[in-house]
């Protein structure tokens, strides 16, 4: 029975140590390189519909804290447009008709392939506890092209500009951070809104 008693306080000694901060430091927020993995949900506004059905959003980043408050990234990301028509269309169709046997169809389904570069402002609310404005720009692919320019040919890519606006919690588990994100982009050429909402979650290195 001595032993059990002695073997618990030895345990518990340990994990007490292990919780409390060597020399009576608090655990900081860790900055500095970190990647990211976030998943949520993604549609689009506007096209014959007014808006799409929502679907899968998937993006993964990487970024560098350039101070507590400065934070620079480079993500991908990747949603869908579902059963939303972007093209000049007939009522019930998506197809350009330049003359009166002349038709081109185009999809009402269609993929969205975001290459960019962020750039977040963190303003602390309260301990460990952040709000990011976000500034996104970069470059989309679209799959298959959802229409065509003035020119008649295939729009299957273009700019984008937007911002999202975050919340993010440093947790007390070491290296990882969770939040929320909910985006805002346009696709310059097509001018295409694309609404992204995503829970995050941040491992910085």
């Amino acid at each position: 029975m001595r032993k059990v008693v002695i073997l618990m306080s030895l345990v518990v000694a340990a994990v007490a140590q292990a919780a409390t901060p060597s020399e009576g430091v608090p655990l900081k927020v860790r900055r500095g390189f970190f990647t990211e993995t976030d998943i949520g949900v993604f549609f689009t506004l506007g096209g014959q519909s007014g808006y799409s059905n929502a679907q899968t959003y998937l993006q993964l980043g990487v970024g560098y804290d350039v101070t507590e408050n400065i934070e620079f990234g480079a993500h991908f990301g990747i949603g869908a447009n579902s059963q939303n028509c972007f093209a000049v269309t007939e009522p019930g169709d998506c197809v350009v008709r330049s003359g009166p046997k002349d038709v081109t169809a185009f999809p009402d389904n269609f993929t969205f392939t975001f290459l960019d570069a962020t750039a977040a402002y963190l303003f602390k609310l309260a301990d460990r506890f952040y709000i990011s404005p976000r500034l996104v720009v970069g470059y989309t692919l679209l799959d298959p092209a959802p229409l065509q320019d003035a020119n008649g040919d295939p729009v299957n890519s273009g700019l984008n500009v937007g911002g999202a606006l975050g919340v993010e919690y440093a947790t007390y588990m070491d290296h990882f951070t969770i939040g929320a994100d909910a985006s805002a982009r346009i696709v310059l050429g097509p001018n295409i809104v694309a609404i992204a909402i995503f829970p995050r979650v941040k491992y910085t290195f």
